[in-house]
C-alpha cells in the first residue's frame, strides 16, 4: 500500500499512524489505551471521508516502555511501516530514546511521556499531547499554597526518573515561594513498607504530604499515610486519578487531591461524547487517560493537515505550531507553544467514594500564548 510521504508522489495516499507504546510487561494497559483511542478517532474520520480525501490507517509496534525496544520498534514504524506520524510513546525513556531517529527521519510525533527533557531537545518534530512534569509541579503547588494556604509540605516520591523529577519539581516551585520540604522522604520502586519515611514526616509537623509514585507504591503509601498522619492532607501525582490505583487504595484514598489532565466522571460535554463513543466501540468506560489524549492526537494532525490545505508532512507540522484554542476530549484547551508543548492547564481532582471528582482547574501563568 502506498502511504502519506510525498516522496512517493502518490495521487491519493494513505496517511498511516504509527503507535509506540508498551503491549507488553506491566504498563500494556498503556499501550492498549493509546491504540483503543487513536483507533477509534480513525474510525470515525474515515467514516466521514478522512482527511482531505485520504483515508487514515493504523498500525502498532510494542515498545516494551523500555529503551533499546523502543527503538527498534520505531525503526519497524520508520522503515517497515513507512508512518507519517507516531503517537506515543507513554514512557519518557521510550520516547527519549528513539528521538534521535525521529529527528535524522524527519517523523512527526506525538509524545505522551512526560519528562521535560522531551521538548527539551531541539527536535522541531516532537509535539508533547500530555502535562509536562513541571506543569503537574506549576498546578499542584499553586492549589496546595495560593488556594489553600498550606506551607509545611513534605514529600515522599520514589527513586525512579519519574519521582525524583517530581520532587525536584515541586521543591523549584516551592522555593518561588521562600518555601521548602519540611522533610523530602524516598523509597525504591516495590518497596512496600514506609514506616521509617512516615515517622520522620510525622516528626516534621507538616501540613500537607506529596505522594509521586507509580500505582502500586502510591496505594501503598497513601494506606500507611492514613495510619502515621491522620491530620496530614494528602496529595499525589496524576496517577491518583488511575483506576489501577483507585482498586489498591481503597478507602483510603478518600479525599486525596491531584492534578490530573483527564477523567471520565468528567462532565464537559467533550469529554461525555469520548466516553458514549468508547463505551458504544470497546464495550467499557475509558478510564484510562492515554485512550482520550490519543485520541486528540489524531484530531490535532487533523486540524493542522486542514489549516495547511496538505498533508506534506512540513507543513502539517508548521501548521500544528500555530494551533490555538483547540477544546479536547479531555476537556482542556490545546494551545501549541514553540517547543512544542501543548498543555498549559490541569484539572484538579478529589477523591470522593473512590472515584475522582473535579473540583477546579489550575494553569501555568507563565506562559505567553
Amino acid at each position: 500500500m502506498l502511504l502519506a510521504s510525498q516522496a512517493f508522489g502518490a495521487p491519493q495516499q494513505t496517511i498511516k499512524f504509527g503507535i509506540l507504546a508498551p503491549f507488553t510487561g506491566g504498563s500494556a494497559p498503556n499501550g492498549d489505551a493509546t491504540r483503543n483511542g487513536a483507533l477509534l478517532a480513525i474510525e470515525e474520520i474515515n467514516a466521514k471521508g478522512g482527511i482531505l480525501g485520504h483515508k487514515l490507517e493504523l498500525v502498532s509496534e510494542d515498545s516494551q516502555g523500555a529503551a533499546t525496544p523502543a527503538v527498534t520498534a520505531a525503526q519497524k514504524l520508520i522503515y517497515q511501516h513507512k508512518v507519517d506520524a507516531i503517537i506515543g510513546d507513554t514512557q519518557s525513556t521510550a520516547v527519549l530514546a528513539a528521538e534521535p531517529l525521529v529527528a535524522k527521519e524527519g517523523v512527526l510525533q506525538f509524545a505522551l511521556g512526560s519528562a521535560e527533557k522531551i521538548t527539551q531537545v531541539g527536535n522541531p518534530w516532537i509535539f508533547r499531547v500530555r502535562e509536562h512534569d513541571k506543569l503537574s509541579a506549576i498546578c499542584l503547588v499553586n492549589y496546595i499554597v495560593d488556594q489553600l494556604g498550606l506551607k509545611k509540605v513534605a514529600m515522599l516520591h520514589s527513586t525512579d526518573q519519574f519521582g525524583v523529577g517530581g520532587a525536584d519539581n515541586i521543591a523549584e516551585e516551592l522555593a518561588k515561594r521562600g518555601l521548602k520540604f519540611v522533610a523530602r522522604e524516598a523509597f525504591n520502586t516495590g518497596d512496600k513498607d514506609f514506616t521509617g519515611q512516615m515517622l520522620k514526616i510525622k516528626a516534621s509537623g507538616a501540613e500537607a504530604l506529596i505522594g509521586w509514585a507509580f500505582d502500586i507504591e502510591l496505594a501503598l503509601m497513601c494506606r500507611q499515610a492514613r495510619q502515621f498522619l491522620p491530620d496530614v492532607r494528602l496529595f499525589a501525582s496524576a496517577t491518583a486519578g488511575q483506576e489501577s490505583f483507585l482498586k489498591i487504595a481503597g478507602e483510603s484514598a478518600e479525599d486525596l487531591v491531584a492534578v490530573v489532565t483527564f477523567t471520565a466522571n468528567n462532565s464537559d460535554p467533550s469529554v461525555q461524547d469520548l466516553v458514549s463513543k468508547y463505551k458504544a466501540r470497546f464495550g467499557a468506560t475509558p478510564q484510562n487517560y492515554f485512550v482520550a489524549l490519543a485520541y486528540d492526537s489524531v484530531y490535532l494532525y487533523k486540524l493542522a493537515a486542514e489549516k495547511a490545505g496538505s498533508v506534506e508532512k512540513t507543513a502539517v507540522r508548521d501548521a500544528l505550531r500555530k494551533i490555538r484554542g483547540y477544546k479536547g476530549s479531555i476537556g482542556l484547551t490545546y494551545n501549541v507553544t514553540p517547543d512544542g508543548q501543548t498543555l498549559h492547564e490541569l484539572f484538579v481532582i478529589q477523591i470522593k467514594n473512590n472515584k475522582p471528582v473535579i473540583i477546579g482547574k489550575e494553569v501555568d501563568k507563565s506562559v505567553k500564548l
